[in-house]
């Protein structure tokens, strides 16, 4: 599957760290730490720049906006958990990676923004 990265988190060295990316059926995989078997949670802003990336980039996701409510990914403070679809992306120990859709950033992303307001 290919995949277009999105966003990154900006502290990460060893490039094993909270990522979100684009596949090629328009879906976003979002990498993260484990919170327990159907979570993962990432920085807040990491979403937000994904949903940035989506906007420029993917018409079939801007075009969505404003999205519906999703409950694939909830605000938690400066953190965001996501509980989509498990994939079998090799991560290192303490994270693993789901699969949303696009929309479902989008909307997170946009809850986000309403939030911090």
């Amino acid at each position: 599957m290919s995949m277009t990265l999105l966003a990154g988190t900006r502290e990460c060295r060893n490039g094993n760290c909270p990522t979100a990316w684009l596949t090629e059926h328009g879906t976003v995989i979002v990498q993260g730490y484990v919170m327990d078997s159907r979570i993962v949670r990432v920085p807040r802003d990491l979403i937000e720049r994904a949903a940035r990336e989506l906007e420029m980039h993917d018409a079939r996701a801007a075009a969505a906006v404003p999205a519906p409510r999703s409950s694939a990914l909830r605000a938690c403070g400066d953190w965001v958990e996501v509980s989509g679809t498990p994939t079998t992306l090799v991560c290192p120990d303490g994270e693993r990676a789901h699969e949303v859709p696009a929309q479902a950033v989008l909307a997170a992303a946009n809850e986000s923004t309403r939030e911090a307001v």
